[in-house]
């Protein structure tokens, strides 16, 4: 099988299986308000569930390390796609929220296997000019699902909230799909091939935690970055838990007008900038892209600042909503692209699966502390000053991407001493 059509093979699997998964984003959106108003999720508990995701990260140093010394890497898509998607089928008989978070914490636990593994795929089997945009338009086309989806979802459960169980169950089942095709990439071998290793007991565990230290200490651009990332995933982990508060609570809004903002107006950005945005990353350097991206995102807690003072004049406070879910949208469209496609620029030639593990990983680490401070925000002053927070995390990370662009030699792009 040549080259290129191995890339062309691998592109149309990966398309195919960005539509099954569509479903899986569409539940991105939409998790924390099916919590709170059809399982009546406490404060605490929309917490917990926020923590799940970037907790559940934190294994992904050692996914990353078994998927690189295995000589099957496509079996661990079909494991992820039994244990970490067809789990959501349990949602048939789901009663409870303390259930939500353990089947979300199956669901995320393998979800950090599918990250690292997938960009093995785009750096194995696609061209350097075209992985970016490859990947933007898959993020398009499982945009146009799951805004499709969110949309259906929430008429259906202004009807009846209690087909949310129906709904997940199908998404599981979408999710598995998207999991099986991926499955059938054969990820093109090292020429000539890698030995397989097999790890002990303790070097699994070990190792990938040496390998990460040394991997930040030795490539200063890559932790420069990580540590920009950690910034923004502070701002941005720190608001997760208290927007549904806010949408629910405070502005009381209906299932379909939450689907409205948070499952389709703010995935317009990913559905039609995303190959834009993939071809922009391919020809710029990540620093000065994140720079941008994460500049941009400030409008998003502003605006909702700006809505909370018309509260009482409702469809004022909702189109500021509007406006913030679709300024957010377009910055997340380039957060996307560089949170997935950087990491293999960094890795230059080295194994991506494990610069992407060790930059899912971290993650986990602000994943512990934001949701946290944001709830104790809340709880000591108000919900506003967790998005003031938040804005002050997100144009601090913007300005440090941007002097570190700044501190690059144009030549090598490696730091200045």
């Amino acid at each position: 099988m040549s080259n290129r059509y191995l890339e062309r093979h691998t592109a149309r699997l990966l398309l195919v299986a960005a539509l099954f998964n569509g479903f899986i984003m569409s539940l991105g959106q939409t998790q924390d308000i099916i919590a709170r108003k059809a399982l009546m999720a406490k404060d605490w508990q929309l917490m917990v569930m926020m923590m799940i995701w970037p907790i559940a990260n934190l294994g992904s140093i050692w996914w990353g390390r078994i998927f690189e010394r295995s000589c099957n890497k496509s079996r661990y898509f079909l494991i992820a796609g039994i244990f970490g998607r067809l789990c959501l089928v349990y949602a048939l008989w789901l009663a409870t929220m303390n259930e939500y978070l353990v089947m979300l914490t199956l669901m995320f636990s393998f979800n950090s296997l599918l990250i690292p593994a997938q960009n093995t795929i785009f750096q194995k089997n696609i061209d350097t000019t075209r992985r970016a945009k490859v990947y933007g338009y898959t993020i398009s086309l499982g945009m146009l699902v799951s805004i499709g989806v969110s949309f259906v979802a929430g008429r259906i459960l202004d009807l009846n909230e209690n087909y949310f169980r129906y709904l997940l169950a199908g998404t599981g089942v979408a999710g598995f799909l998207s999991c099986l095709l991926l499955n059938r990439i054969r990820i093109k071998e090292e020429d000539p091939p890698r030995l397989c290793e097999k790890l002990n007991i303790w070097e699994m565990l070990t190792d990938p935690l040496f390998r990460t230290i040394r991997l930040l200490k030795e490539n200063k651009a890559f932790a420069a970055f990580e540590r920009n990332f950690s910034i923004y995933g502070m701002g941005f982990i720190i608001m997760t838990p208290v927007i549904p508060i806010y949408l629910v609570n405070h502005l009381k809004l209906s299932y379909t007008t939450n689907f409205l903002a948070k499952g389709i107006i703010s995935q317009v950005g990913l559905l039609l900038l995303s190959p834009y945005l993939g071809r922009l990353h391919d020809r710029i350097h990540p620093f000065r892209f994140i720079s941008i991206a994460f500049g941009m995102l400030v409008a998003f807690p502003v605006m909702i600042i700006i809505s909370s003072l018309f509260v009482n004049v409702g469809f004022v406070a909702v189109g500021l909503v509007f406006i913030a879910y679709l300024m957010f949208g377009i910055a997340m469209a380039a957060v996307n692209i560089s949170w997935n496609m950087s990491s293999i620029y960094f890795a230059g030639n080295d194994e991506a699966a494990m610069y992407q593990s060790v930059h899912v990983t971290m993650t986990g680490i602000r994943g512990i502390i934001a949701p946290v401070l944001g709830f104790v925000l809340m709880k000591v002053f108000n919900i506003m000053a967790v998005f003031v927070a938040a804005g002050c995390f997100l144009a601090t990370a913007s300005i440090f991407s941007y002097r570190d662009f700044k501190r690059l030699r144009v030549k090598d792009l490696d730091f200045l001493p």
